[in-house]
Order: C-alpha cells, then structure tokens, then sequence
C-alpha cells in the first residue's frame, strides 16, 4: 500500500493520505483483459493528473 500511494503522490504531486488512498475510485488493471491492442493512458504530469 506504501507503494501505491507513493506512485500516486507522484503523478499527481499531491499529498496522500492512507483514507484518500484506500477510498481512492484508481484502478490499475485494464478494462479488457482479452487479446489485442490496448488502450494507452495518458503521461501523468505531477500537479496536474487529478487523483480519483
């Protein structure tokens, strides 16, 4: 969990608390997990990717 919300402090240059983090709507695995191409997210940019 220290992990997470180090990368989420990280691309959102914010501070994390433990209750944003567990309470946080972030999901890390794709939408569909089939064969084919995948959706690439967009660069997080430090201070300007919102946290969900």
């Amino acid at each position: 969990m220290t992990a997470i919300m180090g990368r989420m402090a990280a691309y959102t240059g914010k501070e994390v608390t433990w209750d944003k983090a567990i309470n946080s709507a972030e999901s890390l695995m794709p939408s569909n997990l089939g064969f084919g191409d995948l959706a690439v997210p967009a660069v997080a940019v430090p201070g300007q990717t919102p946290l969900r």
